[in-house]
């Protein structure tokens, strides 16, 4: 009997019976059948006939198993293509397979337009019409040709050719094993069962399979399998009665509370690795009355061989696992040693199978199959059977039953899915980077678990590495972020504690110009290049030297503005998109070690003398004094590199990267300093530099450069420039490299510098860019050797067209030059004269958008190591559960005397340690937990995560890192750092971090608007409560969080601060439990603004920078009455200005008719809190008591004196409402040192905050940041 007849006997004798469902289509026996049939008519008509193999590539619904049925209707062979596969193996399979029919439907179209030939023909299941005038009680279908030897269906398993191999299964063997299920499990009509295991493994053919047997198939969708939660809600929404799974998904169901609730659900089968006696265990506890059976067997033996049903009773005499049981109907177990001869009860041995459904055998693999498929006598004595070596070492126990033990081989489960180590091992060697690799099963020594690993090789000839032969780890692997962690410490700054007690001058300008910041990120280091093709004429253009003109400037008008504007450039530029500063020039590494420092002589009346720039804090700091002298103005600057700052980094040509930076903060000079009148003139490089500055071992000293006026300007040597196309990448340039003289190209040779020639981490970069260009220096004066280098490339680093660079290899002073350096030197040709210094750089176009982007797209290089790199591209061509969680890149692998990667030493070594701890599964137990571990599994695409995963560990990077941080504080209203996940990378650390913050900031700081960096603090007005600033909040056009800073007495058991100096010091240290060090910004609306100029003078005071002050409608409004005085409660309450005010700060009006109905009814304070709980209902009693208390005791006769005038530094901006009365904050702005812009704005005190006046405030911010740049300092007055 085939399959198609055992579906056919169901058809009959139940065709109304309903035979699958996928929750939105339902098919019944009658009209399954027929569906089938149209198919297998097309089928039939294109030829296909006994073992034909013909492909089905559906996702999981009712179209799914009407493309198998289809196939088995015609005669065929069926060929599951699992539609989530990588697109080689679905080519593999399908070649190999020689299938010459697909049948799939519309969703599949695209897909299998990537990888089949175009000899393989695509039938569409869903447009297939009815050909068919048989009825299903009266059908014929020729079936009688088949033979059960012919095929029912090949599935494809691991291969230990680095390919997977095709078993082929007949029609005698899969009936064998679908009529066991019947008579020994219950696959019966009446029964239901779940189809959610993936249609490339064989366990799911007995699931699809299921309805010849009588069972209803509800289809799952796809990727269910991955989903405990989905399948809990099929198996209730659809009734379903039985169900088989892995342990490891078992385990995540009896962990959902709602598994106990699946009252249909009476056998569950357990496969495809070993199920533990505690999970036993635990299924039966928390479904008692579920039949639990343990199913064991090879794809190459049909599905199941043995079974176990696992009871109550017999849990307590198991081992550590559940035994896989006794053999199935018509299949013999025998358990035989090395000599094939079988071993006596409780002994191990391996074990072979035999019967009638021991498959096929392999397709086109003549060699492994006669390996694995043997004739071996059952006994001795007895004729020899056909057996399957399984590779699996078993025992017999006493009671008959049979006993995993291990495996033979190098094929292994895990996760429930059978693979071929060999397989993995060759998919990795045959990556271009990897020399030899060994893949290997190791138990977690903290959770026990089993983990897939790999160690590689890599090849140095095509994977070389920074500081190659005396590299550290983070050059292999980015796991340890040691490069990242090293550029968000601002290592490369001169250390704080050196810089204490020192004298400083504050530079204007500290906020970026719009010019300054388009500059600074414009120029990055490109990784991609989406601007389309480059020409010849391009690169003509970009490497064009044009002839610089301009104004020149003594350096006796070089004001203190001037020099801050011009010392702004090489500052630090901060985005709301990165995790990382910016600059607007390129250091190697991103490790900005190179120190400006600066030596001023009688300029913009700065005391003379050596002063460091610290570009975080926009300021000079002295480090050395020099005597007055009656001389000329000078200024010099002097480079010093940081080599502690580099070693974690690099071991290698430390002075070489340090003198590059120099010459590309030159190079952005060289762009600057024009716009000043001013150019760079006489270098020298002074020992005497570095005596004078006290350098210790761990600074160099790089070199001095003049700056001079424009007209005394010293050119810079000019280089030697070559360029390379990369073959046809480059419109009218052939493959080749040039060299460019006079203005054109001279061809110089045929060669280029290669892929492979660059480090591995850059060789995407490679393949996406379409030309090289490599600068030259043969200069004599050593010391400017590499500093002209990195001049150069800054240069056409800041060009204008579109074109982007990234430096990709260098020479060496010490002979450890990159490969790039070492192949630029074979192109040169040049025996017997001195190697010259190189830098090189890969170039392409890039778009607009990439200019003006502030993000860390170009920046992600920095998280990604060569083995990150290489499991990457595994996910290409094997499916996720074959790809290692860890690969090690080991410098030499252990080997064997037979030459052999030592995988047993390998697996034994200590290596693998710390790198491949497995954390144990923890769901979000909290809703904050829950919260975060949302946006993970969204923002990178995960099915779940544990609140113990690494975000790193589990392929998270560093712009996933940015977005996650920004959604979370959205989400949760958190003010969590950019940085934050390199502190805490698990979701348990941020939810920590997160409700301790709330603990702690839940009295006074309120998150009005969520967001990235430094927050904006803003005080509201007399009522002291902020959450009538949320909408100015939410209107800002910012990024950056905002916080409302509560006043003192607004929450339960708070005290009233006595005086608005002492409210300010305890707001400073709310301020500082938020953001420990400024620079700040700080607003305050009405009162609060006098709460905010306050907090600003004595964080000034502490020696803290505020960046800008924002005081809005800070006067009061004007009223008939007058304003209030202050007087004790009953004075205050017999006041109606009082009244006024205070009523105002609940109806944010001073409306007359309010006013007076307020002032009718309250006499005192009760029962003027009577009168306001009754106009506001909505209002909590206990908050309008304690409103009323603060603002009485402001008035009151004890409260202390206004704030003191005193001179600030920060920049202030004064919005006046209309009709306010000139206030405090107007008054003391003659005290602000800096510019002070005062704005007229048309709503009153009140409607500034309502949707009305909101776009007015707006729109004066605007104007006052377009103005920063053009006003001088002292007030201003601007119309909004």
């Amino acid at each position: 009997m085939s399959l198609a007849e055992m579906l056919l006997a169901q058809a009959r004798s139940r065709p109304r019976e309903i035979a699958v469902t996928d929750g939105k289509n339902s098919l019944s026996y009658a009209e399954f059948v027929e569906r089938c049939l149209s198919v297998a008519h097309a089928l039939r008509e294109r030829g296909i006939g006994p073992s034909d193999r013909v492909g089905v590539f559906i996702e999981s619904s009712v179209d799914l198993l009407v493309g198998v049925w289809s196939v088995l209707l015609a005669g065929g062979a069926y060929l599951p293509l699992a539609t989530d596969y990588p697109e080689e193996r679905l080519a593999h399979m399908t070649r190999d397979g020689g299938v010459s029919v697909i049948v799939s439907h519309a969703k599949g179209h695209a897909a299998l337009s990537n990888f089949l030939l175009p000899v393989v023909e695509v039938i569409d299941v869903e447009s297939v019409g009815d050909k068919s005038s048989i009825k299903v009680t009266d059908l014929d279908l020729g079936l009688n040709d088949l033979t059960g030897s012919d095929l029912a269906y090949v599935i494809f398993t691991s291969g230990t050719t680095g390919a997977p191999k095709g078993v082929a299964i007949s029609h005698r063997a899969i009936v064998s094993q679908l009529t066991w299920l019947q008579t020994e499990h219950h696959l019966v009509s009446g029964q239901k069962i779940l189809q959610k295991t993936p249609i490339s493994f064989d366990a799911a053919q007995w699931e699809l399979l299921a309805v010849c047997c009588g069972a209803t198939v509800v289809m799952g969708y796809p990727s269910i399998h991955r989903d405990p939660a989905g399948i809990v809600q099929m198996i209730k929404a659809h009734d379903v009665t039985m169900l088989q799974a892995v342990p490891t998904l078992l385990q995540a169901l009896v962990d959902d509370p709602e598994f106990a609730q699946t009252s249909t659900l009476k056998s569950i089968y357990s496969g495809g690795e070993a199920l533990s006696w505690k999970l036993a265990s635990r299924i039966l506890n928390v479904k008692p009355d579920v039949t639990l059976v343990n199913l064991y067997g090879p794809t190459e033996c049909t599905i199941n061989a043995t079974s176990f049903t696992v009871t109550r009773e017999g849990l307590e005499h198991l081992e550590e696992t559940v035994p896989l049981g006794f053999a199935a109907a018509r299949t013999g177990l025998h358990i035989l040693d090395d000599e094939h001869r079988p071993v006596p009860p409780g002994e191990t041995g391996e074990l072979y199978i035999s019967g009638v459904q021991v498959a096929e055998g392999y397709l086109n693999r003549p060699e492994q199959t006669s390996e694995r498929f043997v004739k071996l006598p059952p006994a001795p004595g007895q004729d020899p059977v056909r057996m399957y070596r399984s590779g699996d070492l078993v025992r017999l126990n006493p009671d008959g039953t049979l006993h995993f033990v291990g495996r033979a081989d190098n094929q292994v489960k895990f996760r429930g899915y059978r693979i071929e180590l060999d397989e993995i091992r060759m998919a990795i060697e045959n990556h271009d980077w990897v020399k030899s690799a060994a893949v290997f099963v190791k138990s977690d020594a903290r959770t026990g678990q089993p983990v897939l690993l790999a160690g590689v090789e890599l090849n140095p000839r095509d994977a070389s590495i920074m500081d190659q032969g005396d590299h550290g780890a983070h050059h292999q692997s980015k796991k340890s972020r040691l490069q990242v962690r090293a550029q968000l410490s601002d290592g490369g700054l001169r250390r704080a504690s050196d810089l204490v007690g020192r004298s400083s001058v504050d530079l204007p300008g500290r906020e970026e110009t719009v010019v300054q910041r388009r500059r600074a990120f414009a120029r990055k280091t490109y990784r991609f290049f989406d601007g389309g093709r480059l020409s010849s004429t391009d690169l003509l253009t970009l490497l064009e030297r044009p002839v610089v003109t301009g104004p020149s400037s003594s350096l006796s008008a070089l004001d203190l503005k001037t020099l801050g504007a011009l010392m702004r450039n090489l500052g630090q530029f901060r985005s709301h998109e990165r995790l990382l500063p910016k600059y607007a020039y390129a250091s190697p590494g991103a490790l900005y070690a190179t120190q400006v420092h600066i030596e001023l002589r009688n300029i913009a009346d700065i005391p003379s003398g050596h002063y460091y720039y610290h570009p975080a804090d926009h300021r000079l700091v002295l480090i050395r004094a020099e005597r007055e002298e009656d001389s000329g103005p000078s200024a010099t600057l002097h480079f010093i590199g940081n080599v502690a700052a580099i070693r974690p980094v690099y071991k290698n040509n430390i002075l070489e990267v340090l003198e590059m930076e120099t010459g590309h903060i030159l190079g952005l000079l060289d762009a600057v300093l024009p716009e000043y009148g001013l150019a760079l003139g006489r270098s020298a490089f002074v020992n005497e530099v570095g005596e004078l500055l006290r350098l210790d071992e761990d600074h160099a000293y790089l070199g001095s450069f003049d700056i001079v006026p424009f007209s005394e300007r010293e050119d810079t040597e000019a280089l030697e420039i070559y360029v390379q196309a990369h073959g046809d990448k480059v419109d009218g340039l052939p493959s080749g490299t040039y060299r460019y003289r006079d203005g054109r190209f001279e061809p110089f040779s045929k060669h280029v510098v290669q892929q492979k020639h660059v480090i591995a981490i850059n060789q995407q970069v490679y393949e996406r860019s379409s030309a090289g260009v490599t600068f030259v220096n043969r200069t004599a004066e050593a010391w400017r050797r590499y500093i002209d280098l990195g001049r150069g490339l800054q240069t056409l680093q800041m060009n204008d067209i579109q074109i982007g660079l990234m430096s990709s290899g260098y020479s060496s002073k010490t002979g450890k030059d990159l490969v790039a350096a070492r192949r630029i030197f074979d192109i040169l040709r040049e025996p017997g004269q001195p190697e010259p210094a190189v830098y090189f750089a890969l170039a392409g176009k890039i778009s607009t958008d990439q200019i003006s982007h502030e993000g860390m797209r170009e920046d992600a290089v920095h998280m990604h190591g060569p083995a990150e790199l290489v499991r990457k591209d595994l996910h290409n061509i094997l499916p996720d559960y074959m790809v290692p969680s860890r690969i090690v890149v080991i410098d030499q692998l252990p080997y064997s005397a037979s030459g052999k990667v030592d995988v047993v030493a390998l697996k034994q070594s200590n290596i693998f340690d710390e790198q491949h701890s497995e954390r144990e599964f923890v769901p979000a137990r909290t809703a904050i937990e829950e919260a975060i571990s949302t946006i993970w599994r969204r923002e990178m695409n995960l099915d779940d995560v544990s609140i113990r995963d690494d975000f790193f560990e589990i392929g998270g990077d560093s712009l996933q890192a940015v977005t996650v941080v920004l959604e979370i504080n959205q989400t949760l209203g958190a003010n969590l750092p950019i940085q934050v996940l390199f502190e805490d990378a698990t979701i348990e650390k941020l939810a920590r971090r997160i409700t301790k913050g709330r603990q702690h900031g839940i009295a006074r700081a309120v998150t009005l608007r969520a967001g990235i960096d430094q927050p904006i603090f803003l005080w509201p007005g007399l009522g002291g409560y902020p959450l009538n600033l949320r909408p100015l909040a939410q209107a800002l056009e910012t990024k950056r969080p905002v916080m409302g800073v509560q006043a003192s007495g607004i929450n339960p058991s708070e005290e009233i601060s006595g005086s608005i100096e002492e409210m300010a010091a305890a707001d400073v240290a709310v301020l500082r439990s938020i953001q420990p060090q400024g620079p700040y910004s700080l607003w305050g609306y009405s009162f609060g603004a006098r709460v905010a100029y306050e907090v600003a003078a004595q964080l000034e005071e502490a020696g803290e920078t505020v960046q800008e002050l924002v005081f809005l409608a800070p006067g009061s409004p004007e009223l008939e009455s007058g304003q209030p005085v202050r007087g004790d409660s009953n004075t205050l309450f017999r006041d109606r200005s009082f009244l006024t005010i205070l009523y105002s700060v609940f109806a944010h009006s001073i409306d007359p008719q309010l006013v007076e109905a307020c002032v009718q009814t309250a006499k005192d304070e009760a029962s003027f809190i009577e009168h306001v709980a009754a106009s506001y209902p909505v209002l909590d009693r206990g908050l309008i008591e304690r409103i009323v208390r603060l603002v009485t005791a402001i008035y009151g006769p004890t409260y202390g004196p206004e704030p003191r005038t005193r001179p600030l530094k920060a920049p202030a901006t004064i919005l006046r409402a209309r009709g306010d009365s000139r206030s405090f904050v107007e008054s003391a702005s003659v005290s602000i040192s800096n510019v002070v812009r005062i704005v007229d704005l048309e709503p009153d005190h009140y409607t500034v905050l309502k949707p009305a006046g909101l776009p007015h405030v707006i729109a004066a911010l605007k104007t006052v940041a377009a103005s920063r740049s053009e006003l001088d300092d002292g007030p201003a007055r601007i119309a909004a």
